[in-house]
């Protein structure tokens, strides 16, 4: 090829990469995924009912409700969305969007002012639930024009033009002809049951001679469906059923974690505690403060702004103050160390809720609170969770990822639950059963134990594998032989870090602050075995964070630290892996166990693995023996009287460079399956016939210089 040529080809590429780049824009978060999470949107509701003229039988609601009656519009029709911005919201949803956006997301709407009767004879597809927005709004343009009760026009119904694209500006304005943003079809009594909906991008059909550019369709036979309506709408601005979190999972999605979890999340639905949005949820979608100078924020002392996202282990530790997360947006992120980077970081965030008795919002509270009296309300404190991975705001993988990736910190702790094999009967919420649990000191286990506000697996069909779907949800905790706290699955007060409860989350207290470990799967598999990307070790890092005081206008003073490595409380440590990493504690050891206190090795009832039970004594068993590896550099001092026990083949080794030191009278316990470890260089301290006897027990083991 001649030389000229070649070189004009070569400039010909060149100048054709900017376009090819153009072609592919980057993609940021904050602008949403079809719908823009900034601005003013305002969405037309369709209330449906189905006349079964045809299979009578099959109508799930024949005579009405009182909230809903046949034939009428449902009672709570104007609470859905005010049809135009007020300073403080007053319909269900248009205030939640303004809460948990911080004013940056003004959801209005109004609805067609009359009931959509849909025959059975006329449109036999009706029995299709999520079909049903195609046959609502051919049913609804047979009356000609739009008229809403408000006597809106498809004009105010067109504030932004259609085409949006995943991470993509969204360019407000109307489009020629006009398209309705959002249409919305409520039933009252169709196959979409209550509690059920989707949503979508496109139209359900021309509707008074205009398409949409999104749509939805939920069930509203109980009531106001706000749960499903929000988490659905809320997919138009987070993502896909990859974002399931907070609560608003299902088994058949792929998740990080092995249990489903609950919490709270713009994502979160029945399965939620709180039905506020969380820290994280706000970060994705850049809604921050007017005027705040760092991505996440927290305040000084002295009542100044500081950067809120913390690496303790590189020295970011102090004092912070968290004002009320719902107005002030204020929250910590903490990075936790050591997790390989072929593996998924994780972050524990901190928000301060001082729920809706002291803040005026309406869905900072459990998520029945208001429904029920057996409900204990939201007190103030410290809510956590640790979030897996879903870093990435910009780039074209935004959009991939796990579900379930954040898992809520509950103050009052893991632990391998068993249930007591009986039912109770409810009568508070729903009149059906509940199952009782134990929540047992014995129990405890801070590092892979479950916590309340997830779904603990179990084989129910003892095939030897467990599924997401094989879950039971804690009912009632059972303590001195009495249940003491129902449905603790939709939430506790005990489960906040409060001034009257645990104020603490440290290395040395349930729950812990060490990471968690991860299990990507489906509901039947385990997606990478148990390799990479997951996280199967649980790194001890010296980390804590402690809720100081609570002022009385709400504020939090937190403190972080990294070198809280004093076990003040006897604890229960189950894992694959444990890993004790060479960190200083304010001794300058990297764990020390208080005078009479006792750590204990043990093996997890909880399971970290789905598959390939161990059969044997005491088994089935869905967890390894744990390992303990101490390494280089970290030493274990025990205190006077103090306890280490291994027990139910546990192991733990003790590398180059390490130190085990037992102080007066305390012990040094191996069961008969344990083992402990010993490499050249190990310091060794206490008196020589503990050493000796587990030796010659074979309990010791010496491994020989390299």
């Amino acid at each position: 090829m001649p030389v000229l040529r070649s070189l004009s080809l070569f400039l010909l590429q060149c100048a054709l990469l900017p376009l090819l780049a153009q072609d592919k824009p980057l993609q940021y978060s904050e602008n949403g995924w079809y719908l823009s999470p900034s601005g003013t949107i305002r969405i037309l509701v369709l209330f449906v009912e189905v006349d079964f003229d045809v299979t009578p039988e099959k109508d799930p609601q024949p005579d009405g409700a009182q909230h809903w009656e046949k034939r009428q519009l449902p009672k709570w029709k104007d609470e859905v969305f005010d049809p135009f911005p007020l300073p403080v919201q007053k319909a269900e949803v248009s205030r939640y969007y303004q809460d948990i956006s911080l004013g940056h997301y003004t959801v209005l709407g109004d609805y067609f002012d009359e009931i959509i009767t849909l025959k059975e004879s006329e449109y036999p597809g009706v029995h299709q639930a999520h079909s049903i927005g195609t046959y609502a709004v051919k049913e609804a343009s047979k009356r000609g024009t739009l008229r809403t009760h408000n006597g809106l026009t498809i004009a105010d119904f067109d504030l932004w033009k259609e085409g949006g694209k995943p991470g993509q500006p969204k360019e407000a304005g109307a489009d020629d002809p006009h398209s309705y943003d959002h249409v919305m079809v409520i039933t009252r009594n169709s196959n979409l049951r209550h509690g059920t909906g989707s949503t979508d991008p496109g139209s359900p059909g021309k509707l008074f001679g205009h398409e949409s550019d999104t749509q939805s369709r939920f069930g509203g036979g109980n009531s106001l469906p706000f749960k499903i309506l929000k988490h659905e709408f809320n997919h138009l601005l987070l993502g896909g059923n990859n974002f399931h979190s907070g609560g608003g999972n299902a088994a058949q999605f792929e998740s990080n974690f092995v249990n489903l979890q609950g919490g709270w999340s713009m994502m979160g639905a029945n399965g939620s505690s709180l039905l506020t949005c969380c820290a994280w949820d706000r970060d994705r979608l850049n809604w921050k403060p007017d005027g705040a100078t760092h991505r996440i924020r927290a305040h000084d002392t002295g009542g100044g702004e500081v950067n809120g996202d913390l690496d303790p282990i590189n020295g970011d530790t102090g004092v912070f103050i968290l004002r009320d997360f719902v107005p002030s947006g204020d929250a910590l992120r903490i990075s936790m160390p050591y997790i390989a980077a072929d593996q998924q970081p994780q972050w524990l965030w901190v928000e301060n809720h001082q729920g809706y008795h002291r803040n005026g919002s309406p869905t900072d509270r459990f998520q029945w609170e208001a429904s029920a009296t057996c409900i204990a309300p939201i007190e103030p404190g410290l809510f956590m969770t640790m979030q897996v991975g879903r870093e990435e705001k910009e780039g074209k993988s935004i959009y991939g990822g796990r579900a379930d990736y954040l898992r809520p910190v509950l103050a009052n702790g893991n632990f391998d639950m068993e249930l007591r094999g009986d039912t109770l009967r409810e009568q508070c919420l729903f009149n059906g059963t509940l199952l009782p649990y134990l929540h047992a000191p014995h129990l405890a286990n801070p590092l892979t134990g479950n916590h309340e506000q997830e779904l603990p697996l179990h084989d129910r069909n003892n095939d030897g594998q467990l599924q997401h779907g094989e879950h039971w949800v804690p009912g009632a905790r059972i303590e001195h032989g009495q249940p003491m706290a129902p449905v603790t699955f939709a939430g506790r007060p005990e489960h906040a870090f409060r001034m009257n409860g645990n104020r603490k989350l440290g290395m040395c207290t349930n729950p812990s602050t060490t990471n968690m470990l991860t299990l990507i799967s489906t509901n039947d598999r385990e997606k990478h075995g148990r390799g990479v990307p997951n996280v199967r070790t649980s790194h001890l890092n010296g980390i804590s964070v402690e809720l100081l005081n609570m002022s009385a206008d709400g504020a939090a003073l937190v403190r972080v630290r990294n070198n809280d490595t004093r076990m003040e409380a006897d604890q229960r440590w189950c894992s694959d892996t444990i890993v004790l990493h060479p960190v200083r504690g304010t001794d300058g050891h990297a764990l020390t166990i208080a005078s009479g206190k006792r750590l204990l090795v043990d093996r997890s009832r909880t399971p970290t693995r789905m598959t390939e039970p161990d059969n044997g004594k005491g088994g089935p068993w869905f967890s390894d023996p744990s390992w303990f590896r101490v390494m280089p550099g970290a030493s274990i001092l025990l205190e006077d009287k103090a306890v280490i026990e291994l027990t139910r083949g546990s192991t733990m080794e003790l590398l180059p460079g390490s130190a085990l030191l037992l102080g007066k009278k305390s012990l040094l316990k191996v069961d008969g399956g344990s083992r402990v470890i010993i490499a050249p260089g190990v310091q060794l301290l206490g008196k020589p016939r503990i050493f000796r006897r587990l030796r010659k027990q074979g309990r010791m083991v010496d491994t020989p210089a390299q």
